[in-house]
């Protein structure tokens, strides 16, 4: 992993990457690049070390910089919560369906019964697969949205901890970065890094789980044989019977639950239509969770039940 990471900076930095920006900007006047970059900072932070502030009206002065800014934040993210919320799949489907609604008008000139009736089938077939789409955004869309809200919240917890702190301990930098980091989490690319980052977290846990009870007999040659036996009889089953043997294994095996909801989400299931997430999951099931013959069997009778 480090080898390959190595070679990606070599790549970039040697490749010629006309465009790719590899350093943030500096300035040589830092005080006037303030001033233009960020002027409420600046004022509070010279309001802050003028002479005469006590310890408390320094840290009241601080504070005051954090509502504010965390106000404005609020309200930009209220208008953007609205419009993410408007820019339902209604106008993706719309464009979708209209565009399916030309191709089958166009198969109706000159053509036979039989011909328009598979131009009507195409179309309403192009019709739901618009529809299923769409209602996948938008299920992505309430998924993101309940991740920035509850990221926004964390955030807000620890900026909170923090406010009666004094200067010293939370000087006004680290509460910028922290209202910055507030900003970030009520973003759709913060959305996306933030559940990235707890389907990562649901795994580890979930794997400690499972691979702290396996046990020297689970590592002997027919255990081996058992579990690579299962896997050819995951490989022939169908995509509706693939999705549906894991909702069975989750059951079966309720230490397992964790592992699947992070590595088999709704919308990657919905979007499974071959089967084949289903069956690379059911194959690290198997490694995970077959320890003995008798888990062996019922993962046999489970396949079986299909």
């Amino acid at each position: 992993m480090g080898a390959r990471v190595l070679f990606l900076v070599v790549a970039l930095v040697f490749g010629g990457c006309a465009g790719l920006e590899q350093f943030p900007k500096t300035s040589k006047d830092y005080s006037t690049a303030l001033k233009e970059l960020d002027p409420d900072y600046d004022t509070i932070l010279g309001e802050i070390y003028s002479g005469g502030k006590s310890a408390e009206e320094q840290k009241q002065l601080r504070n005051e910089f954090i509502e504010r800014r965390m106000a404005v934040i609020d309200a930009h993210f209220q208008e953007f919560e609205t419009q993410l919320v408007k820019q339902s799949v209604g106008v993706d489907f719309g464009v979708a369906l209209a565009g399916v609604g030309v191709g089958a008008a166009g198969s109706f000139v000159a053509e036979t019964a039989s011909q328009i009736l598979s131009a009507v089938s195409g179309g309403l077939a192009g019709a739901q697969a618009a529809y299923n789409k769409s209602a996948l955004y938008d299920q992505a869309s309430s998924a993101l949205l309940a991740q920035m809200q509850a990221s926004r919240k964390a955030i807000a917890a620890q900026i909170f901890q923090q406010w009666g702190l004094s200067m010293e301990d939370y000087p006004l930098w680290r509460a910028r970065r922290d209202i910055e980091a507030y900003y970030f989490a009520g973003s759709l690319p913060g959305a996306v890094l933030a559940t990235a980052a707890d389907a990562k977290v649901k795994e580890q846990q979930a794997e400690a789980i499972l691979f702290q009870q396996i046990t020297p007999a689970s590592a002997t040659q027919a255990m081996f044989q058992a579990r690579a036996s299962l896997e050819r009889s995951v490989d022939t089953l169908q995509a509706a019977q693939a999705k549906s043997l894991v909702t069975r294994i989750e059951s079966d095996f309720s230490d397992s639950k964790p592992f699947i909801e992070a590595q088999y989400p709704a919308d990657v299931r919905e979007a499974d239509t071959t089967g084949s997430n289903a069956k690379t999951l059911l194959k690290r099931l198997i490694v995970l969770t077959v320890r003995d013959q008798a888990d062996a069997e019922k993962w046999r009778q489970a396949i079986a039940s299909q």
